[in-house]
């Protein structure tokens, strides 16, 4: 059995002080589990894949569903914001944005935070879907939002990342880029990571925005950043993945995979998990880079994996929603969808919250 290192149970115990204390909940979870994007969910009871309930909002769902204190939040491209009950799939308030949603939204203890493709970024009431503020930002939200302590990050796709109040949507400060961002930042060791669409992986400054350092990379970057164990890692559209020394940043390896890559990486004891645009879900070890296994569904994976209890769970854009071994790669259950599933899905306890592009949303226990 590996062991786990210190750097790595420090980081887990500072995601987990957020879950308990920043967002008022033990099951309230950033869209990819923690502040880091490293997939994990700290969920006691796995779901089963038995169907539980659907929900059919009438417009795709491209952007993850957020769990928080039993309630899943999500956005659709008809700009609606809904609150949903986990348990039975009562539809608790509804918001009619400015504009499509693409990405995932963000709740604090108070608030949901949302962006939209109109270029404006949301403040609702978390319990009743109130209208409390907005933002304009100049250009189409196309990451989502992510929220941390009293600042909201949010990515544009005309090449501007924001920091804004979380109180009441004023502007801390603002990053240009050659091209815009379309993922959400991972927030580690007293930084914001956050790769752009133009081929630059950033490392900003939380106070003030400006670049601490930063790299050029072969393409796109549509997936989230992850940081673990004092490394952070990264990947491109066209199939690179890169691993970075945060101390005196020191490049330690970069490796084609074999294939586009269309999903944001999750991390496990030692393992990356990422979904391949040749329809697999590539093992690799995150040591070397080298590919451990695959795992083939046939068609294109741009939901990213998500994991707890020895379990990745993903969707594909063969309407299909997985669920593999993380050690072995082995199928052990899957449900079959009414439509592609390209967002990424989400964990509460004993359930496995998931959207297709026909927008359904679906809860399997």
């Amino acid at each position: 059995m590996k062991k786990i290192s210190v750097t790595w149970t420090i980081a887990l115990v500072i995601s987990l002080m957020f879950i308990l204390g920043n967002a008022g909940s033990v099951f309230a979870f950033p869209a990819r589990g923690d502040l880091q994007n490293t997939g994990n969910f700290p969920i006691k009871e796995l779901p089963k894949g038995i169907f539980s309930w659907k929900l059919e909002t009438g417009s795709k769902i491209t952007g993850a569903p957020v769990v928080d204190s039993g309630t899943i939040y999500v956005g659709n491209h008809n700009g609606e914001v809904y609150a949903i009950s986990l348990n039975s799939g009562e539809v608790k308030w509804k918001y009619q944005c400015d504009g499509s949603i693409l990405g995932p939204v963000s709740t604090d203890d108070k608030k949901v935070y949302v962006g939209t493709f109109a270029g404006n970024v949301y403040a609702l009431d978390k319990k009743s879907g109130i209208f409390i503020w907005n933002a304009k930002v100049d250009g189409p939200v196309m990451s989502g939002t992510f929220v941390f302590g009293d600042t909201v990050y949010v990515g544009c796709n005309e090449g501007s990342f924001y920091a804004l109040n979380s109180q009441n949507g004023g502007y801390k400060w603002q990053f240009q880029a050659y091209r815009g961002f379309q993922s959400i930042p991972a927030i580690a060791e007293g930084f914001v990571f956050v790769g752009s669409f133009g081929g630059r992986f950033h490392a900003l400054d939380p106070k003030s925005g400006s670049e601490r350092w930063g790299g050029n990379t072969e393409g796109a970057m549509k997936g989230a950043p992850l940081y673990v164990d004092g490394k952070v890692y990264y990947i491109t559209d066209n199939g690179y993945v890169r691993a970075v020394k945060l101390k005196g940043v020191v490049p330690l390896w970069h490796k084609y995979i074999g294939a586009p890559l269309g999903s944001s990486p999750a991390y496990v004891r030692g393992t990356l998990y990422i979904g391949g645009q040749d329809g697999k879900l590539y093992a690799v070890s995150a040591d070397k880079g080298d590919v451990v296994w695959s795992y083939e569904v046939g068609s294109p994976i741009n939901s990213s994996p998500v994991y707890a209890g020895g379990v990745l769970f993903f969707g594909s854009n063969d309407g299909y929603f997985y669920a593999i071994d993380s050690n072995s790669g082995d199928l052990l259950w899957k449900y079959e969808a009414d439509s592609d599933i390209v967002a990424d899905p989400s964990l509460g306890e004993g359930a496995v919250v998931f959207a297709t592009m026909r927008g359904t949303l679906y809860v399997i226990k």
